[in-house]
């Protein structure tokens, strides 16, 4: 098994992917990357602004949703950004759910009845999944389409983005498409041999992962939900060795054990370990 070298920090760790993807300094990352990505089938994005990440209903039926990072672009398209590491089966109805409430609250929030803003659902996976098993792909779009492939609108689409299958050869993927996930993916196996290498653009991405930039609170943050990371990990190692529904249960249920000993908010745990937040809530009793 390879080591981290400890030069660059773990992008996929909650605190590294908010840090380069969810903050005001650093959304010429996030820019690019959905320029990257998304641009093709939604317009380039020249500018971006952070919105709040937690939604709530109406009332006590409706659940409540919050998303990693929620933004909205210069022509008033929003982007839901997305890093998921645990497999989650359900995974593909949660992205579609997600996209309805960010459609359904900013109507609420005083548009048209029927006319919908453009939303886009951006996720980034750390597992392949079920719906595409085996395909060997890492990159998928989905649109509304009729049987003749024609396309009803470009308003709302699903981009899932597998970091796994990062060296897949899609006739979609673009050189700049591979370098984005090859860094998301092996960046902490990295030195500053692989550093000398990268365009300046991926330079500047990896000297914000600096382990060294950090402060002391930050290195903190980063060990900590380096633990989290682990623990996810090790849950999922647990489960395909067991190989049974009943093994992988009760793996996540032990990492949602670990993580409520951190301190680590409910909400996070789901989303972390694919259990619903009152499966998490009822570990706590």
């Amino acid at each position: 098994m390879k080591k981290y070298k400890d030069i660059f920090q773990i992008p996929t760790t909650d605190f590294t992917f908010k840090r380069i993807f969810g903050t005001e300094r650093n959304k010429r990352f996030l820019i690019h990357f959905l320029n990257c990505f998304v641009s093709k089938y939604t317009g380039e994005i020249v500018d971006i602004t952070y919105l709040p990440t937690e939604y709530y209903g109406d009332d006590d039926s409706q659940r409540r949703v919050v998303f990693d990072i929620l933004c909205v672009d210069s022509e008033g398209r929003q982007f839901i950004i997305e890093m998921q590491r645990a497999k989650q089966t359900e995974y593909a109805d949660r992205s579609v759910f997600y996209l309805s409430r960010a459609i359904s609250e900013r109507v609420r929030k005083g548009g048209s009845s029927y006319r919908i803003l453009p939303t886009y659902s951006v996720n980034l996976l750390d597992f392949e999944l079920t719906e595409y098993a085996q395909s060997g792909e890492c990159y998928q779009v989905i649109r509304l389409v009729d049987q003749k492939n024609r396309i009803l609108t470009n308003k709302v689409a699903i981009f899932y983005i597998n970091l796994r299958n990062f060296a897949a050869q899609q006739t979609e993927m673009t050189e700049e498409m591979r370098s984005w996930l090859k860094l998301l993916k092996e960046m902490p196996y990295m030195d500053d041999s692989d550093y000398a290498g990268q365009p300046e653009f991926f330079q500047e991405l990896m000297d914000e992962c600096r382990i060294s930039k950090l402060d002391t609170m930050e290195k903190a943050n980063y060990e900590k939900s380096v633990l989290e990371y682990e623990d996810v990990q090790d849950a999922m190692s647990c489960a395909r060795a067991e190989g049974r529904e009943e093994g992988r249960a009760e793996a996540l249920l032990m990492a949602a054990r670990k993580f409520l000993k951190l301190g680590v908010s409910v909400s996070d745990i789901a989303k972390a370990t694919g259990l619903s937040e009152e499966q998490v809530r009822e570990l706590k009793g």
